[in-house]
């Protein structure tokens, strides 16, 4: 029933993918898996990894460097993984952790023209064909550069290195990503042949090509690539071949993502067809899935069908079921484990310990500031938060954890603060001693968002990671997690 996007997908398909083209053999496959099992063990198991990872760094490869440095950041010593990167940018210069330190100063650069100059010479400095003639950092750069363009209004410059990308995987991401940005900017002509570029090729990749090397990642924005592409015919008035389109975005998948409904309702409703329009919109509504948009398109449908009175009394009735739905779904989830216990400070340098809520329902919410997933579902957690607002039982937290900046607590009050999120928010810092975040590690996160609903005896009944899109859904699926915790 969720749709789920934890925040750190992109960078673990990166990874692997980077991994893939810099350990192709079978034996570094083998070693790999070996290290992994020996992750999953006890504590011999670990001290025996150690030693093997120690005896990576006696070699001459960065690569194995920085398996050892990956892998001793997974045993959470994070100390030790970042002596290992510090010591590798000195030991390899003409490395991938100088190349990709160096590369970060492309991504600030504001300016177009600097941006593209400092990334040629970073090519001609780091040359693909160094590192095995794996492209995806390239591309990342590439198309950082060509959105910088496309900011200063310069769509020739952007166009040339949206068509530049080279890892196959990824292409239709730089031609649908460009195609995205220029829509916002109104330039839906230039969009439209990106967009069916991106199109064919995630169908390629759904079909002919789904055995090739990211085959996975690129066919997986073929119903929203389609969706955009339709956007794009609908500017035209081309309604006909729209719904020709959409209706193959909706066939895409199941369950239907939100934008495809929007966008075939948007259809429907400009060609006067209220009735296939309301029976689509109802079905998104009954998924809790509505936004303030489709909110108005169903409210439009339904007046039309209808009449226009009732529509409150309607939604209500969807909700109803989506409640019950949604409660028979979570019971087949509950969990029961401990909660690690944990004593943080707040933004405000109040202490806070789990311990003392012994008693009520807790929930946890694990975010950052730099999470674009967890401010997303933050509108949903407010709107949870203000049905129990009355219940002393019940306790929000808001952990923030993995910081990236120094002034990571001023930070996240700043931004509760400027977004006026009633959240009680907790600081898990880096510990100075291990670099290590302990209160997420305790609680095994792997990806933010993740939440957590832990009963009133302190065991953990539920934990999910990424988030609903829906705020209807999101609010049922957090209410039927707190009474079914309650019932035990």
């Amino acid at each position: 029933m969720r749709k789920t996007f934890p925040i750190i997908l992109s960078a673990v398909l990166a990874a692997g993918i980077q991994t893939a083209h810099a350990q192709k053999t079978p034996a570094a496959d083998t070693l790999i898996k070996r290290y992994q099992g020996l992750l999953k063990g006890n504590d011999a198991d670990h001290a025996k990894l150690e030693t093997e990872l120690y005896a990576l760094l006696k070699t001459k490869e960065e690569a194995k460097w920085l398996t050892a440095s990956n892998f001793f950041y997974q045993l959470k010593k994070v100390n030790v993984s970042d002596s290992i990167q510090a010591a590798a940018e000195k030991r390899f210069p003409k490395g991938t952790v100088v190349r990709n330190k160096a590369v970060q100063l492309i991504y600030d650069e504001k300016d177009p023209v600097k941006k593209e100059a400092m990334y040629k010479a970073w090519i001609k400095q780091f040359p693909p064909k160094n590192f095995n003639n794996e492209q995806l950092a390239y591309d990342y750069a590439r198309n950082a550069v060509g959105s910088a363009y496309l900011e200063a209004d310069n769509i020739p410059k952007a166009l040339e290195y949206a068509n530049s990308i080279q890892s196959p995987f990824w292409k239709g991401q730089g031609w649908g990503g460009t195609a995205e940005r220029l829509m916002k900017k109104g330039h839906y002509a230039e969009a439209k042949p990106l967009l069916k570029k991106a199109v064919d090729d995630a169908w390629e990749f759904k079909t002919t090509r789904k055995d090739e090397m990211g085959a996975q990642f690129a066919a997986i924005g073929y119903p929203g690539y389609l969706s955009s592409y339709v956007a794009c015919l609908f500017e035209e008035k081309k309604y006909d071949s729209a719904l020709i389109y959409i209706k193959r975005a909706e066939a895409a998948e199941n369950p239907v993502r939100p934008a495809v409904t929007e966008m075939y309702a948007k259809i429907l409703l400009s060609k006067g067809d209220y009735d296939t329009a309301y029976a689509k919109l109802s079905g998104l509504a009954g998924r809790g899935m509505l936004n303030p948009v489709t909110k108005a398109q169903l409210q439009e449908a339904y007046g039309k069908v209808r009449g226009g009175n009732g529509f409150e009394t309607y939604l209500d009735s969807l909700r109803g079921h989506l409640n019950t739905n949604i409660e028979a779904e979570m019971a087949k989830q509950i969990i029961n484990v401990p909660a690690p216990a944990f004593t943080l400070k707040d933004v405000d340098g109040n202490t806070v310990s789990l311990a003392d809520l012994k008693g009520k329902t807790v929930i946890l919410d694990f975010w950052a500031t730099w999470c674009g997933p967890c401010k997303a579902s933050f509108p949903s957690m407010k709107k949870a938060m203000d049905k129990y607002k009355d219940d002393p039982n019940v306790k929000f937290l808001f952990i923030h954890t993995w910081e990236k900046e120094k002034d990571a607590t001023a930070n996240a009050k700043k931004y509760v603060t400027q977004n006026n999120l009633p959240f009680e928010v907790l600081m898990d810092l880096k510990d100075p001693a291990t670099g290590e975040n302990k209160v997420v590690s305790s609680y095994e996160v792997k990806g933010i968002p993740t939440k957590f609903v832990i009963d009133k005896n302190g065991n953990i009944r539920f934990r999910f990671t990424g988030f609903t899109a829906g705020e209807d859904a999101a609010v049922s699926e957090v209410a039927a997690m707190i009474t079914l915790a309650n019932k035990q």
